[in-house]
């Protein structure tokens, strides 16, 4: 099984595909924005220039998407994970990515929404989170269950004070700006619900990877300072 779960794909874990794929052949990336609020966003776009320069093909998974070609990798962006497993469901595409993951040898990048539906339980979002559909009475009292790849719930960008990142232009092109701090307080509460042993904890300069065996998963850390910004460089308490 080969999984990369981050807070961060575009600054952190592209970094890490390598540990996946060389560059001998051409890739195909299947792109799953269910999560995020809107359609279009510079994240996106930039996740999807990043990947096309590496040599990989994207295609975005629709409601009517069609298996019909190699698929190498999956990339679930981030966004509300409960939004993300609602439209995965309504469209019966949770087993498709189940199987493709777990039997197809496709590698599963999940990004902050898309890496804590690796894990075992979701429900713990709908706080920090809150989405107007109660998927349990659509689609049974599982419906904010994971996958199960990582046996715990994942908590994402862990750190003790928030970003909050918004687009500017600067010279006609979309650049990153830190809009404000926010404290992490609802995070902060929901971890203490929960006894330790029932969540890993995924910092936004950290990655969960594994090739291969469920138990050998890693957790690596990326500088920060490494990441060019056009203003000042963000600061973690």
């Amino acid at each position: 099984m080969k999984l990369l779960l981050c807070s961060d794909f575009y600054g952190i874990g592209i970094k890490y595909l390598n540990k996946f794929f060389d560059n001998t052949n051409e890739k195909t990336c299947l792109f799953i924005g269910y999560a995020s609020e809107d359609d279009e966003n510079m994240y996106k776009s930039r996740v999807k220039d990043k990947l096309f320069e590496l040599g990989i093909k994207v295609k975005d998974l629709t409601p009517n998407f069609k298996n019909n070609c190699k698929i190498d990798m999956l990339y679930v962006r981030g966004g509300n994970a409960t939004k993300l497993l609602h439209y995965l469901k309504k469209y019966n595409q949770f087993n498709l990515i189940k199987d493709l993951v777990e039997n197809q040898d496709v590698l599963y990048i999940g990004q902050s929404a898309g890496a804590l539906i690796a894990g075992n339980d979701t429900s713990w979002t709908l706080r920090s989170e809150p989405y107007d559909v109660d998927l349990k009475s659509l689609y049974g009292k599982d419906a904010l269950n994971g996958f199960g790849w990582v046996s715990k719930m994942i908590f994402v960008h862990c750190s003790k004070y928030r970003l909050l990142w918004g687009e500017e232009q600067i010279d006609g092109s979309q650049n990153w700006r830190i809009l404000n701090k926010e404290f992490y307080g609802d995070y902060l509460k929901d971890r203490k619900i929960y006894n330790k042993q029932d969540y890993v904890v995924l910092g936004n300069n950290q990655i969960i990877y594994q090739n291969g065996d469920i138990q050998t998963q890693k957790i690596l850390t990326y500088d920060w300072s490494k990441i060019p910004f056009t203003k000042k460089q963000p600061q973690y308490m």
